[in-house]
């Protein structure tokens, strides 16, 4: 590798709904910015993975010289080893300066806590706790939305759904989280049904935004919704706090919602409790890790 020709850091935030590309010279300056969707290669196969960030590196790097360039690409599943280590050849081809790989949440992590004690709650398309105490990891949750309940996008999303079908069916659920669903659908209900099964979790959490709208606005039936779903999460909250007994820093696209989903969050662990928000991004946080790749 080239370090000492390194004059700009990529850092590659993929989550399980969007994919962050964020080019900075040395002094984290931003360059370029890039926004495509999810490159989970658990959810979308490793071979959609690689097209979505060939296309975001391509994008972000446009007539730069890759050897000047360290990256770090954190990806949601990415640390399971046969798609390390597949994800590490893919980024070799490119010819970069410097590159490593890892998960999503190497770099939140590396985001909320800067190398420090503490938990960081990823509240994204899924919910997991990771609480670090003296450079000791512990996991609560972050088993896939087949698994966890309560907290994530997903779940919020497809409660949504559930109650605009509900409703629908005459069975309850609230005339206006319908409305609010047929909108985001732009089709009658009853038509979506293959968008919604086929476009998967990441289009399933999509739906999340709808369940805080429809609490603005006064409905009980997403106030019912959120409360069941914040009781879950602080649930996997008090778990990595009891690990780390230190600050708990709250990250992920549910941050959108702060005000909102603190309100709940103090109902389940109390007004003292060491609740933070991440200021800034995922990405970020890759930033610093590929930096890092030259300060080795």
């Amino acid at each position: 590798m080239a370090e000492n020709n390194i004059e700009y850091l990529l850092g590659i935030d993929g989550g399980g709904t969007k994919t962050e590309f964020l080019l900075t010279d040395l002094n984290k300056n931003e360059i370029n910015r890039v926004v495509l969707g999810t490159s989970n290669p658990i959810n979308i196969g490793i071979k959609n993975s690689k097209s979505i960030l060939t296309q975001g590196i391509y994008q972000t790097c446009e007539g730069l010289n890759y050897e000047k360039i360290s990256v770090f690409a954190g990806l949601a599943g990415g640390n399971s080893k046969n798609v390390k280590s597949e994800i590490h050849r893919f980024l070799n081809g490119f010819g970069f300066g410097a590159y490593a790989n890892g998960s999503d949440t190497d770099s939140t992590l590396k985001a909320a806590l800067k190398g420090k004690n503490g938990v960081a709650v990823i509240m994204g398309t899924g919910i997991i706790a990771l609480a670090i105490l003296d450079k000791k990891t512990h996991r609560t949750g972050g088993w896939g939305y087949m698994i966890d309940k309560g907290g994530s996008g997903f779940c919020l999303g497809s409660d949504a759904l559930n109650a605009a079908f509900e409703f629908l069916d005459g069975r309850g659920g609230s005339e206006l989280i319908y409305s609010l669903v047929k909108e985001h659908t732009d089709k009658p209900l009853a038509d979506s049904i293959t968008d919604i099964y086929s476009g998967g979790a990441a289009y399933v959490a999509s739906f999340a935004p709808i369940i805080f709208e429809a609490y603005k606005k006064g409905d009980k039936v997403a106030e019912s919704i959120l409360d069941r779903n914040v009781c879950e999460a602080a649930k996997t909250i008090k778990r990595g706090y009891e690990f780390s007994k230190n600050k708990v820093v709250i990250c992920g696209g549910l941050c959108r919602q702060k005000e909102i989903l603190k309100q709940f969050l103090i109902k389940y662990l109390g007004e003292d409790f060491p609740l933070e928000f991440m200021n800034g991004t995922a990405v970020e946080g890759a930033i610093t890790l590929a930096e890092s790749n030259i300060r080795k």
